[in-house]
């Protein structure tokens, strides 16, 4: 009796030299372990040599001078700045300024709590129209370098007197920053990028709150 295939096999399949051919030979172990399809490489991202930078810039209808005093009242940061649960200045320079010279920021959302000490500079323009605002958390256990830059300015409006009466100001926000660790790079990268506009929409928010709409 002759058992024969089925006919849907292909012809090569039924030649017994092509089936010993393609018979796996015995791969000695040290080849399996130098196989480039049993290794994998794992590259660990590294941080860049530099700080990050981040700015921002927005043109408000309010005087200099106020928003350099809101810029300045870091005890008040908790109250709009995006995920700061608690602003402390811990020390200031003497009256009638009274400018912070040390805060803590307390920062915290899901499972993530976390506070920055600050060394503070507030200095005015001598015109007394604006001034800057630099707060430096560096070398903390997330960043290598923190840091952030408020620059308050009078914006020329030309000779137009009805747009002098607003006394639009410009003004400037730029955030410098180094993870201490790469991987909180790789895990941060979708969201750092919009952290400055967040917070000077935040601060126009507080803006349009204390001082009103224009």
């Amino acid at each position: 009796m002759i058992i024969r295939p089925p006919p849907s096999l292909p012809s090569r399949l039924l030649n017994p030299s092509t089936l010993l051919r393609r018979q796996p030979a015995f791969t000695p172990k040290s080849r399996l372990l130098n196989s480039s399809h049993q290794t994998r490489t794992f590259i660990l991202p590294t941080t860049s040599s530099s700080p990050q930078r981040l700015t921002v810039t927005r043109n408000l209808h309010h005087p200099p001078s106020k928003l350099f005093t809101l810029i300045s009242d870091i005890n008040s940061y908790s109250s709009f700045v995006p995920f700061c649960v608690k602003s402390t200045v811990t020390s200031t320079t003497s009256p009638p300024d009274s400018f912070p010279t040390t805060a803590d920021l307390r920062v915290g959302w899901g499972g993530y709590d976390e506070t920055f000490s600050s060394k503070v500079q507030c200095e005015r323009f001598d015109d007394g129209k604006g001034g800057v605002v630099l707060a430096d958390a560096s070398e903390n256990g997330i960043f290598e370098v923190l840091r952030a830059r408020w620059v308050v300015n009078d914006k020329d409006m030309g000779t137009d007197t009805v747009e002098k009466k607003k006394e639009e100001s410009k003004v400037d926000l730029e955030i410098e920053y180094k993870f201490a660790n790469p991987l909180y790079a790789v895990m941060s990268e979708a969201v750092v990028p919009v952290v400055a506009g967040k917070i000077i929409e935040a601060f126009e928010g507080r803006v349009e709150q204390v001082l009103g709409k224009r």
